[in-house]
């Protein structure tokens, strides 16, 4: 797809409509699928965890063995990795904590009169939570933008969520 396809020229009246069809990031317009979600997201707040396995086993066909994947099945899928991709992954991991390490905001104060201090503090939200996308839509990016910038900024609680694959497990 050419990037000339989104070009839009004129005043800014003129080119809102195709502006805001390029950057809608709305929810779907479909009524069927915005309704079912809603059912899904009730469902989950009132069953929680059994919410969780009763709909990967309807909508995944798992059965899941836990909700949270243990750190030993972790330390394992990453020691099966290829060692080239497990190279190219920890490099993207590396470039993109250097990026965002030097984009971090910095506080200041500043006494704009004597006895008044305006400030300007940035303070990392104690949790993140991510969306991995799994089965043919794996995109590691999808994980280490959403991760390491948080890690880089302070967060201390990541969560990642991804679907399960026929095993149960992400």
């Amino acid at each position: 797809m050419s990037a000339s396809l989104f070009r839009v020229r004129g005043a800014l009246p003129d080119i809102a409509p195709a502006l805001s069809a390029v950057f809608d990031r709305a929810t779907s317009s479909d009524a069927a699928v915005r309704a079912r979600t809603a059912e899904i997201i009730a469902r989950v707040r009132r069953e929680g965890d059994a919410a969780l396995r009763a709909l990967a086993a309807e909508l995944d066909g798992v059965t899941l063995g836990a909700i949270e994947v243990d750190r030993q099945c972790l330390t394992d899928a990453l020691d099966r990795l290829a060692p080239a991709l497990r190279a190219a992954l920890e490099r993207a991991h590396r470039n993109i904590a250097t990026a965002h390490a030097a984009f971090v905001p910095q506080s200041v104060e500043i006494e704009t009169e004597p006895g008044i201090v305006v400030g300007r503090r940035a303070d990392p939200v104690d949790s993140v939570g991510i969306y991995a996308p799994g089965g043919r839509a794996a995109y590691p990016s999808s994980l280490l933008m959403g991760a390491v910038p948080a890690r880089v900024a302070g967060v201390e609680r990541v969560i990642v969520c991804s679907p399960p694959g026929a095993n149960g497990l992400p």
